[in-house]
């Protein structure tokens, strides 16, 4: 659509489709990312096709039960926040907020999930995170295992840093067997005390 539009090139759409494949997100993320487009732009683009509304989700307050619709973690995990459900005789309709409406995989997903039907309706994706946060203050819950979807930056870096623990020690034991090589030519009479400096 944003091709067609001529907001952006099948250049830009390309590598947009390339980082999303190799980083993870939503197409629209990627361009934003790219500095191909800007955030507002797609935003407002979205919002003048007929069937996409936007909200306004610093302004809108969610009631709990439409919160409770969808699992947090199935929130954090695809960016959405359900706004509001909408009844028309018998059936409801969950308003889900999102930042590609377009993304028919996910509503599918979400309307599988609720067992009704998902409108979605057009927001910023960090005030789609504020809006989560807002409402679970703990954050990004954590999943039946017990563990976060996502390490923490101190899980990160102590796997880190026990990984380069590792190498240093296998590097220090390959010196360590180096030493002893030298040490054995030099006596053996393979290598003189000036080979050794020249490999030092």
């Amino acid at each position: 659509m944003l091709l067609e539009a001529e907001l952006i090139d099948k250049f830009q759409l390309e590598s947009g489709l390339s980082f999303q494949r190799n980083v993870g997100g939503r197409i629209g993320s990627a361009l934003v990312k790219l500095g191909y487009i800007a955030e507002e732009t797609i935003l407002q683009f979205l919002d003048e096709q007929d069937s996409f509304a936007r909200i306004n989700l610093q302004d809108t307050k969610i009631p709990s039960d439409v919160l409770t619709a969808i699992p947090a973690t199935k929130l954090y995990e695809n960016m959405v926040v359900p706004v509001e459900w909408e009844t028309q005789g018998r059936s409801r309709t969950l308003v889900v907020a999102m930042t590609d409406p377009t993304n028919l995989k996910l509503i599918d997903d979400l309307q599988f999930m609720v067992g009704c039907r998902i409108k979605a309706v057009v927001a910023p994706e960090f005030d789609i995170e504020t809006a989560l946060n807002r409402h679970f203050p703990a954050g990004r819950p954590r999943t039946a295992g017990g563990g976060s979807q996502r390490k923490t930056l101190v899980e990160e870096l102590s796997t880190i840093t026990e990984r380069r623990a590792d190498k240093i020690d296998k590097i220090d034991y390959a010196e360590d067997r180096l030493d002893r090589l030298i040490a054995l030519l030099l006596r053996k009479g393979v290598l003189s005390d000036r080979d050794v400096d020249y490999l030092k």
